[in-house]
Formats: C-alpha cells, sequence, structure tokens
C-alpha cells in the first residue's frame, strides 16, 4: 500500500524485506528443538493453482547458501558467546533492535568471502560449462544488483546471461547481442590486460551500444572481471549498482572466484574434448 500511495521506494521495501527474512532465519537456526509435520498434497499442474498473495514480493530471490553459510557463523558465534546472547534472537526482539544491532555490524559482513565459501565447492566439480556460468551469476548477484555476463572472442562479446535487469524477456535479449569490443578502447584495454576493473565507464560508441540495451542510464560506477582460460580472456563479467545507486561493495572473492571458475572451465573444455577424440577413435 506504502509503495502503492508513493509513499515508499521499492528499493527501500526490498531492503526491509530481505533484512526481515534474514533475521527470521537466523532465529530458526536457533531454535534448539521443534515439531514439524510433513502432509502430502495434489497440486493441479495445468496452471489452474490458486496462489493465495501474502503481500509483498521480492523482486529478487536470496541465496540460501548464503543464508545457511552466514546463519551458521551467527549461530557459532552466539553459542559461544561472541556475538548476541541468544534471548536478543527471540521473536520479542523489536525491528528497531535488530536494525540497531545489523547496522552495528554492516561493515563486518562481507558478501564476497560468504559466497566465496559456499560455492567454491559446487566449482570443484562442474557437470558443464553452462553450470559454471551459472556459478559465476550467482555468486555476483549476491554482491552487485545487477549484471551481464558476456562471451569474448576474437572481436566480437556476446551476452550470455543476466541477473537484474529489469526488462522482459531479460534472458533471451541478452542472448542475441553482439558487440565488437575491438573497437572500443576501453573494453580492449580491460580485455587485453586481463585484469578486474571498479570504477567510472569511460564513453565510446560501442559502451553507449551496450547500454542502450540495457536500458537504463549510465551509472556512476561498474566493475568488469575478465575471466580467463587457456591464458586469455573467454568471458566478461559487468556488474553495476545502477538500481539504487548505491556505492560498489568490495569483491576480492569474486575476483578469486571468477579466477578458479577459468581454471574450472579449462578443466572442461580439455574433458569435452577428450570425449571427442574417444568418439573419434571408436569410430
Amino acid at each position: 500500500m506504502l509503495f502503492e500511495l508513493g509513499a515508499v521506494k521499492k528499493d527501500i521495501i526490498e531492503r526491509v524485506s530481505k533484512k526481515r527474512i534474514e533475521r527470521l532465519i537466523y532465529q530458526i537456526l536457533l531454535w534448539q528443538d521443534g515439531e514439524f509435520q510433513f502432509e502430502l498434497d495434489d497440486l493441479d499442474i495445468d496452471g489452474k493453482v490458486d496462489v493465495t498473495d501474502h503481500g509483498w514480493e521480492m523482486s529478487k530471490g536470496l541465496s540460501p547458501e548464503y543464508l545457511l553459510m552466514e546463519g551458521a557463523r551467527v549461530y557459532d558465534e552466539t553459542t559461544h558467546g561472541v556475538f548476541i546472547p541468544e534471548e536478543e534472537f527471540s521473536a520479542e526482539t523489536s525491528d528497531d533492535e535488530w536494525d540497531r544491532e545489523w547496522a552495528g555490524r554492516e561493515e563486518d559482513r562481507r558478501k564476497d568471502i560468504s559466497s566465496l565459501k559456499a560455492l567454491t565447492q559446487e566449482l570443484r566439480f562442474p557437470n558443464s560449462t553452462s553450470e559454471i556460468t551459472l556459478l559465476i551469476l550467482r555468486f555476483a548477484s549476491d554482491i552487485f544488483q545487477r549484471g551481464v555476463l558476456f562471451t569474448v572472442g576474437e572481436r566480437d562479446i556476446r551476452g550470455l546471461g543476466q541477473f537484474g535487469l529489469d526488462m522482459e524477456e531479460a534472458d533471451k535479449k541478452i542472448r542475441h547481442i553482439i558487440f565488437p569490443y575491438n573497437k572500443s578502447p576501453f573494453l580492449s584495454g580491460i580485455i587485453r590486460e586481463g585484469r578486474s576493473y571498479k570504477g567510472a565507464i569511460e564513453k565510446d560508441l560501442v559502451v553507449e551500444l551496450i547500454f542502450t540495451e540495457l536500458g537504463e542510464e549510465w551509472p556512476q560506477k561498474a566493475a568488469f572481471f575478465p575471466i580467463i582460460a587457456n591464458e586469455k580472456v573467454v568471458a566478461l563479467l559487468y556488474c553495476d549498482n545502477q538500481s539504487s545507486g548505491e556505492e560498489l561493495a568490495e569483491a576480492e572473492g569474486l575476483e578469486i572466484f571468477v579466477s578458479q571458475a577459468g581454471l574450472a572451465l579449462e578443466k572442461a573444455i580439455l574433458h569435452r574434448r577428450l570425449k571427442e577424440l574417444e568418439k573419434q577413435e571408436q569410430k
């Protein structure tokens, strides 16, 4: 109602909703015992299921890995008396009290480090190159509000995947875009050097075309993460916080993960080539 009346902005409701969900999950993780009941139910798979609207729905889901990793840390610190006494996590704790406590440790929370711990294990044994790219996007979505993953060819970059873009059929549109990065001094420099970049974006014709496709204004700052496999940049991850204009978070954990993702891609490509050779020999 507040949003529809224009009394509060969408990004504020998103942040409050996210914080409340985190608080509830952490409370549940502190339960020592309890009861539950599981009942099978029949659902109408023909699309006629009546889903009740219980209120505000977040535009982007929360990472369960992040919630559990962060919740485990909170639980460990609480049970050792380092963090907050358990009673302060009770249902009687007011939102104001929680917000003050949360704000006091906001700077200590490193989403990139939490995500690094949670997703590195999944990166060790990926089933395919597509799974690796999905892991990269999942990791980045925990730190930034929107992003696009491009594959890098000899002269062009092609859209591969995205998160957080406010447009219809975003995935489909991203997969159809191709840009000649060799005509962009800014992008060519990042790809040639193969090092992450965070800061202001240098405008040129190709970069303007990219932001025309993204459908939003220029962000004050953005981050680029080259993904290297077989000693060359094979993909480029772009991220920003244009939706809210917030400062870019620290992302050393994402840089490490992207580096490991490049090694995983090398292994996946090598494994695929070996399988192709085996098939040729069998013929």
